[in-house]
């Protein structure tokens, strides 16, 4: 089969192009310098001398940004600073001509590069974002791909014969000097300038043309047949050990990692994150991630583990097991909020109090607790995950976001496109093309997925106030960033709520309370009433979250909030309840940053003024219109 490559449309109508400019521009300046040869010969010094000065400059910017910038990436992790969002390079900088979402070079469109993708990033900068996680750059493989570009986790090489590491061609702007690790490293200083760092993907697997160049990393079957893990047709496992009986690791493929923590440092990558970090042992990820803080104390480490995994064991993957990757080095990982949407309130709040728990473990009896400091991101939607469109609309967008940004131990995170309400509903999606890069002239697509496997157009979507909501939450985020990333999390009595919809949790730190009201009922409204001892009936809430979808009835009375909650609404207040923790004493749990969290219980609970604690009925709906207190429409 023939393959119709992108350089085969692209850069011969370059060149030719190039060359005739080349050609009018010789012409002219033969012309000019005829008429006036010392006026042409003090124009040249001019610009041999701008050249000089220019590269100059450069240096001096450059020397600037190193001298200036400094890698916190992973105490920002550890603290819950990190606001994430994942790209794609050769979509987030594509110019899509005619807006179909596929970029045709024979049209004059261009997947995006390094260098196009600086424009978008005061756009990225604005959201409230500060950490890009840069899905994988490397060149994909092109035998047994799945779409027409290849899968940007199906790897043809992660690193090059001379060391350096692997970039995919179409990330470079052949128009630039530079070459593809420089232009790469300008994009990142561009990230550093606006004080957003920068995660890179590491694939877990490599390609079919992988296997078969570098056999000594690929694992094999009894048989000698490649090991492709269930599901997935385009990649093939690595083999991580020399001898697993031994418990010796497979010295080449470490010495590839290695070589690549190499490059990321040299490029001022601040952090890897690693793609299915099962697929490689404990002992594995103990000496990368040590090697790595050799040289950067705070490069960050992100590993894709879930507290348990759907599809885990597969076949050929190893089963999950997020415990013993912290363990071994990792900062942060993803936990199980990609199920959100699935989850019954109170299994929401059970699985956050379970993360915090585990930061207070004592793994190994010695007094040490191993995980205290990591923490999650917010994995409501990942590039492995559906739109969050198509969970429930914009309204679960906003409430999504909200929400992954007051719980506790998490780095709120999210996927370039949802601040449009991109559903990444692709038109050209599994139809047959003209041009490929690949042995496949099918455009795979996964239905409302990112698109990882062909050459696709920006991110689109006519829901942008999904981005002013975002951009409002990451502002509110940073005025109580304290409360939020520090406070202890209280998770609220309710009474009303059969269908177990509302969230409503507590943050408190230092005598100061935000209180979050939540509805995952995206449908219809719910009713609640919600036990916070303390608040007055003549306090006022006042919603410091951003304002959207329809309207709910919010009325305070003595030690409750009692609430008709519009579908996927959710509220952050205020409140002046300093004494909080004392009333709900079991229920005040908080993340561990080495100096240990948990509350401890009470020795007397008798102190507790029994007169403030409401014992109310169990009422099915709380009808507002009765009481006498005054109702304020939020």
């Amino acid at each position: 089969m023939q393959i119709n490559s992108i350089y085969n449309v692209v850069l011969p109508k370059f060149q030719k192009t190039f060359k005739s400019a080349q050609s009018e521009q010789t012409q002219t300046q033969a012309e000019q310098t005829k008429a006036n040869p010392f006026e042409n010969y003090m124009d040249n010094q001019a610009k041999i001398n701008s050249v000089t000065v220019n590269k100059v400059n450069a240096v001096k910017e450059k020397q600037t940004i190193e001298s200036e910038y400094k890698n916190n990436l992973r105490t920002m992790i550890h603290n819950n600073n990190a606001i994430i969002m994942a790209i794609i390079p050769r979509i987030l900088g594509a110019k899509d001509l005619n807006g179909d979402r596929r970029i045709n070079p024979s049209l004059g469109e261009k997947p995006g590069t390094f260098l196009s993708c600086i424009d978008r990033l005061d756009e990225i900068k604005d959201l409230g974002i500060n950490t890009l996680h840069i899905l994988p750059i490397h060149p994909p493989g092109k035998n047994h791909a799945m779409g027409t570009a290849g899968s940007v986790y199906a790897p043809l090489k992660i690193i090059e014969d001379n060391g350096d590491i692997a970039i995919d061609p179409v990330l470079v702007d052949f128009n630039d000097a530079r070459s593809p690790k420089e232009q790469m490293k300008a994009f990142i200083d561009e990230c550093h300038k606006r004080g957003i760092s920068v995660m890179l993907d590491l694939p877990s697997c490599g390609s079919l043309d992988m296997s078969n160049n570098e056999p000594e990393l690929m694992a094999r079957g009894r048989h000698g047949e490649d090991k492709c893990p269930q599901g997935w047709v385009d990649i093939r496992m690595f083999e991580p050990w020399h001898d697993a009986t031994k418990r010796e690791l497979n010295p080449k493929l470490l010495e590839m990692h290695k070589q690549l923590v190499d490059n990321c440092i040299e490029l001022g990558v601040d952090g890897i994150r690693a793609d299915v970090a099962r697929a490689k042992p404990t002992e594995f990820w103990d000496i990368l991630i040590k090697y790595s803080r050799e040289k950067d104390p705070e490069f960050a480490w992100l590993a894709e583990t879930y507290t348990y995994e759907c599809a885990s064991p597969q076949l050929n993957m190893m089963h999950d097991r997020p415990i013993d990757s912290l363990r071994a080095g990792f900062d942060c990982y993803y936990g199980q909020y990609h199920m959100f949407h699935e989850m019954k309130a109170s299994e929401f709040m059970d699985y956050i109090t379970m993360n915090l728990d585990l930061t207070e473990r004592d793994y190994e009896g010695d007094g040490l607790k191993e995980l205290a400091g990591k923490s999650l991101i917010g994995s409501f939607t990942t590039h492995d995950d559906m739109s969050a469109m198509v969970r429930g609309g914009e309204v679960f967008c906003d409430l999504s976001t909200i929400i992954q940004s007051t719980i506790p131990m998490t780095n709120p995170y999210y996927v370039d496109g949802f601040q449009y309400g991109d559903a990444y509903d692709y038109p050209y999606a599994n139809k047959e093309d003209i041009e490929t890069q690949t042995d496949s002239y099918i455009n795979k697509v996964h239905k409302n997925k990112l698109d990882l496997f062909n050459f696709s157009g920006p991110s689109v979507g006519k829901y942008h106030d999904i981005g002013r909501v975002m951009k409002e939450t990451n502002e509110m985020r940073k005025k109580y960033d304290d409360i939020i990333t520090k406070g202890s999390f209280i998770e609220l009595d309710k009474e009303g709520d059969k269908g177990d919809w509302v969230i409503p949790f507590a943050r408190h730190l230092n005598g100061k309370t935000l209180v979050v009201l939540a509805n995952k009922n995206v449908n219809r409204p719910i009713s609640v009433k919600v036990y916070v001892p303390g608040l007055k009936e003549h306090d006022k809430l006042t919603n410091l979250a951003p304002e959207y979808g329809e309207k709910s009835t919010i009325q305070v009375a003595n030690d409750e909030i009692r609430a008709i909650l519009a579908p996927a609404k959710a509220y952050v207040f205020e409140v002046n309840t300093p004494e909080i923790e004392k009333y709900y004493l079991n229920d005040v749990f908080k993340q561990n940053f080495n100096e240990g969290a948990r509350i401890p219980k009470l020795e007397d609970e008798d102190e507790i003024d029994s007169d403030v604690i409401d014992e109310t009925t169990n009422e099915k709906n709380v009808d507002i219109e009765k009481e006498d207190n005054d109702v304020d429409k939020l």
